[in-house]
């Protein structure tokens, strides 16, 4: 795909942001026009709470034993580790959800709406979690500079290569710093950003930006091109959400899961949650055991094995259990996704 940015995408000043939807093939349509949905009521008011509950509860842990990601700022640049000085920070991401509460990965993994968007935006190409995250903003902290969540990607693709959720567990007002975007920019290049070591990067362009004014409850959507930043809050209402990024399963994702997930958290998952996390082979990312019974890719049986020598003790090698696929399931996903 090669932009046009005179035929295809509209001026970045005359561009409107698209109804709210109720119903998952409207949305897949708006989806496709403007890069970005909004779905409403996507929560009932009971899971709002109890996410809240379990967020709240974690943030604050987090900041009492100085291990909290904060800043007052909302740029990836300026944020640190701590929390311990009592203060309220203007912005906290409570990172990696799914070592943090079997509710988390409920909500990511389970929700069939995400899915529904998923299949569609990837064209059925085979996607992985790429990244959780519980975002709590308040009053003072400054709008991110504008990017796109694909911005490294060097070359211009045909769909994109991440989808971003957020599950709204407030609402979201323009002054608390409401996401904002830039509809139909996934039609165009990204912004061009530069890079200062005090504040991190900015963008060179600027562009009129459009607040996602929602309630609790709704979940909205953008693609991986869209043209976003999150805003200033200047409301002494707290933001809160829940937000998962979604990738093509060929591409990196943003948090290694293969590594990072806690032992206790991977023996508790069903074989289906852990190829949603990216154990398993697609096109690529074979793992090996490093010792029996070890983390591998789910659709391989890859029995440990160490080097061997004619006359050694460890000449018998024991087998993996076989219990999630076989060597011959990526053919059959080949068949099945094209």
């Amino acid at each position: 795909m090669a932009y046009d940015v005179d035929t295809v995408a509209p001026s970045i000043d005359e561009v409107t942001m698209p109804d709210p939807v109720t119903d998952i093939e409207t949305g897949k349509a708006t989806l496709d026009e403007y890069g970005l949905v909004v779905h409403k009521n996507v929560l009932t008011p009971e899971q709002v709470e109890a996410l809240k509950a379990r967020l709240v509860e974690q943030a604050d842990l987090e900041r009492k034993n100085d291990v909290a990601l904060i800043s007052n700022q909302s740029f990836t640049g300026t944020t640190w580790y701590g929390g311990a000085d009592g203060q309220r920070p203007a912005w906290q991401n409570v990172t990696m959800l799914v070592n943090k509460g079997r509710i988390f990965m409920d909500l990511v993994l389970a929700n069939p709406v995400v899915h529904e968007y998923c299949t569609h935006a990837f064209r059925g190409v085979p996607y992985q979690l790429s990244s959780t995250s519980g975002i709590i903003q308040r009053e003072g902290c400054e709008a991110m500079t504008i990017h796109t969540d694909q911005q490294w990607v060097p070359v211009a693709t045909s769909t994109p290569v991440f989808l971003n959720f957020f599950f709204c567990l407030s609402d979201f007002e323009e002054d608390m710093g409401a996401t904002r975007v830039v509809p139909k920019s996934h039609l165009r290049p990204p912004p061009e950003l530069v890079f200062d070591p005090n504040s991190g990067a900015h963008s060179v362009q600027e562009a009129k930006t459009l607040p996602i004014v929602c309630e609790a409850g709704d979940m909205f959507s953008w693609e991986g091109r869209i043209w976003h930043q999150s805003g200033a809050s200047t409301s002494e209402k707290v933001r809160y959400s829940v937000g998962c990024i979604w990738g093509q399963s060929w591409v990196k994702p943003i948090d290694n899961f293969l590594q990072s997930l806690h032992d206790d958290v991977y023996q508790s998952l069903s074989a289906e949650e852990l190829d949603l996390l990216g154990f398993r082979v697609d096109a690529a990312g074979r793992m090996a055991p490093r010792h029996p019974g070890d983390r591998q890719s789910t659709n391989r049986n890859v029995p440990y094995i160490p080097e061997l020598r004619r006359g050694g003790a460890d000449n018998v090698v024991e087998k993996a259990p076989g219990e999630r696929g076989n060597v011959d399931s990526f053919n059959a996903l080949k068949t099945t996704s094209t």
